[in-house]
């Protein structure tokens, strides 16, 4: 009885939970299904960004003050300039910087010449399909040094929002095998499906260390 009993509460809220995950994941499934669509197909017209990017290239005068760390210096010049968004690609010299400041939909290149006291800035900034294509591979990850965090809020906030579809994801999946396992019927048409899908994962990654 006792066993019945909880059998029917793993049910219940098994249930409960692949409903209300479901739908609270449904608006980003749809985000990133239709970004993943325009990386895949960056020749369809109506989703055109780069042909439609505004660029400008701007030489403006800029004094860092002198005796401020590297971080102190880049604080100083992106305040300077209101520049919001993730620094990456930072090269630090002892007459001049170089860094990348970022926002999904819009690249700034920055480059400040300590001697000459002058700021160059090409800006690059997309359309709205730019913006979402953008958002699709936008984590603040360097490249150069992967373990270093994010120095920018709204990219910390952004990560941990992908993390978290991440996992309610895994648990859609879970609550799903759990339901139709429940079925009495269908199964051997369920396990053709899971057993497809495997193999079709199995042979991605086979492939990829071939490569």
């Amino acid at each position: 009885m006792v066993k019945s009993s909880l059998v029917k509460g793993v049910v219940y809220w098994n249930r409960k939970l692949h409903i209300h995950l479901g739908l609270f994941l449904l608006l980003f499934i749809w985000l990133f299904s239709l970004s993943g669509l325009l990386l895949n197909h960056g020749d369809w017209k109506f989703a055109s960004f780069w042909d439609e990017r505004n660029e400008q290239k701007t030489t403006t005068p800029l004094r860092v003050p002198a005796g401020l760390d590297s971080a102190g210096i880049l604080r100083y010049i992106t305040a300077q300039l209101g520049a919001k968004g993730e620094v990456t690609e930072v090269k630090l010299y002892p007459d001049s910087v170089d860094f990348r400041c970022e926002v999904p939909g819009h690249i700034r290149t920055i480059h400040v010449d300590f001697l000459k006291g002058l700021c160059t800035q090409n800006e690059i900034q997309f359309n709205r399909w730019g913006i979402l294509r953008t958002l699709h591979t936008f984590n603040g990850v360097n490249k150069e040094n992967p373990s270093k965090p994010a120095s920018w809020l709204l990219t910390n906030i952004w990560r941990f929002t992908m993390d978290a579809i991440a996992v309610g994801l895994v648990l859609l999946c879970f609550s799903s095998y759990l339901m139709w396992y429940k079925l009495k019927t269908g199964r051997l048409f369920g396990w053709l499906l899971l057993l497809m899908g495997l193999a079709g994962a199995l042979y991605f990654v086979w492939l990829l260390r071939l490569l």
